[in-house]
């Protein structure tokens, strides 16, 4: 199967390497360096247990399309720029193109309708934790498995990107519930990403500071009641039993909104806890600390 990545970032630099044992991959991305380095060395992995692979993979930069499309178009670009990073790789989108969003926040499905039918979409969320050290080198830093939701009813699409993940050795399932997978992959990156990226602390703080587990507690309390609000029932102390053994999990990984802010690049702050904002109020409920997280990780974005 052809292959498109388009960000080749950490987590698209991560499955690339793993597809690449049974797939054509082709990463697309918009930096002209990135580019270059993973066409002249590939992409060097290395585990938690010191273990490295190199693999070779073929890089283009964003927009380079030429007039084939491709079978399976995976999204790793922040969310902020999905409409730009669509809009300039349109032409690997054909009819019969599945269009999978692998993203951190809410909201891609609308602007993904754009460029494929509705049919076509799969939405998703990993487990896996993936560190950038430099232009196609990474830190494999957690390993889980990868959902796969249909949100149009086309479960046979998300059966066969599930069943060619497995192939390729990347635990993957399908679920039914697109809006409850997606609520459950909010509550983990609400917290997770900007509490860690506030104190640029690795992830496993969330599971150790006293401090941050009550801002996460507290921020799941809100979560929890603009879920319901928007049809989705969640327990707030299950939620937050799963966010701490997530963070242990993942204890040495590093947030990809630390990394962004690291860097000095915008995160994705108004598509993570923005968007519980938003939605607390279209439903009129209050979500004063998701709101404070979105100004403080701005003026931080300022610094």
């Amino acid at each position: 199967m052809k292959i498109a990545i388009i960000g080749a970032g950490a987590m698209g630099c991560l499955y690339g390497s793993i597809l690449s044992s049974h797939c054509e991959v082709t990463l697309f991305d918009a930096a002209p360096a990135v580019v270059d380095a993973i066409n002249a060395h590939g992409i060097l992995c290395t585990e938690p247990d010191g273990q490295e692979r190199r693999c070779k993979l073929t890089a283009r930069l964003t927009g380079d399309c030429g007039n084939e499309a491709y079978a399976l178009v995976i999204l790793f670009v922040k969310d902020l720029y999905s409409r730009a990073a669509l809009e300039a790789n349109r032409a690997l989108i054909g009819s019969e193109t599945l269009l999978l969003s692998l993203q951190n926040g809410m909201g891609n499905e609308e602007i993904m309708r754009d460029y494929a039918a509705p049919e076509h979409i799969l939405l998703g969320t990993t487990k896996h934790n993936c560190v950038t050290r430099d232009a196609g080198v990474i830190y494999h830093s957690g390993s889980g498995i990868t959902y796969i939701g249909f949100p149009a009813g086309n479960r046979a699409a998300a059966e066969k990107v599930a069943a060619l993940f497995n192939d390729c050795g990347l635990e993957a399932d399908v679920i039914d519930s697109v809006k409850h997978l997606l609520w459950e992959k909010l509550f983990l990156n609400m917290t997770v990403n900007p509490l860690t990226a506030l104190i640029d602390a690795p992830i496993g703080a969330i599971a150790t500071d006293p401090h941050l587990r009550e801002l996460a507690r507290a921020l799941i309390d809100e979560a929890v009641a603009v879920a319901a609000a928007d049809g989705e029932q969640f327990d707030a102390p299950s939620v937050f039993s799963a966010l701490i053994r997530s963070a242990e999990k993942l204890s040495t990984g590093k947030a990809s909104m630390c990394q962004d802010l690291e860097r000095k690049r915008r995160t994705e702050i108004d598509f993570i806890n923005g968007a519980v904002v938003r939605l607390g109020q279209k439903y009129h409920v209050p979500t004063p600390r998701h709101e404070v997280i979105v100004s403080l990780i701005h003026a931080k974005e300022e610094v």
